[in-house]
């Protein structure tokens, strides 16, 4: 396995690229509408992007998850509750992606957004324990998403407190977290 991390400085927004070596395909977590990192790091990683997956329907970037899923051939997958008018494989809390010794756990997490998911990846050639959580906009540093931006805070904050924190929180301790913001935007 082999896992990047691609930061668009300008904002802090961080993107997560995961690849299965026995397959030479890779999974685009989160990618912000310049697809050309994302391109160049499976060139170099020699991979082809498979999945393209987007969090939920982003307010802090313009997602590149259909223009990298055009260019590539890759399949785009969104969160079942996303309000979308094109075609995406829908994925909902459970649900589990296979690739090669790769598995990528969906757990929804609402609050931010009502749609919103994590990923959980799993290498099972590691262990049957999930490894690390992509968190996008749930989990930042020092802090949860906030519930009052695209919805209504008695909406989201209940379910931040009653769903998505829970979720987060029964995880494994070992569990490494991988936030969607990064401190030292500009």
């Amino acid at each position: 396995m082999w896992f990047e991390t691609i930061i668009r400085s300008e904002t802090g927004c961080a993107a997560y690229m995961i690849g299965c070596q026995r397959t030479s395909e890779c999974l685009v977590f989160d990618p912000t509408w310049d697809i050309q990192p994302y391109l160049d790091m499976a060139a170099k990683k020699e991979s082809r992007i498979r999945y393209v997956v987007d969090s939920h329907s982003h307010a802090d970037h313009v997602s590149g998850a259909r223009r990298l899923a055009a260019a590539t051939g890759a399949e785009l997958v969104m969160p079942k509750l996303a309000d979308i008018a094109y075609e995406a494989t829908r994925v909902e809390h459970g649900d589990l992606i296979r690739m090669g010794g790769l598995g990528f756990e969906i757990m929804h997490v609402p609050g931010h957004r009502p749609e919103q998911i994590n990923v959980l990846v799993y290498d099972y050639p590691r262990g049957d324990e999930p490894w690390f959580i992509l968190t996008a906009d749930f989990v930042m540093v020092g802090d949860v998403a906030r519930p009052d931006l695209a919805q209504s805070a008695a909406d989201g904050a209940p379910a931040l407190y009653n769903t998505s924190i829970p979720r987060f929180l029964n995880l494994p301790d070992h569990v490494e977290v991988y936030p969607g913001h990064l401190a030292g935007s500009t």
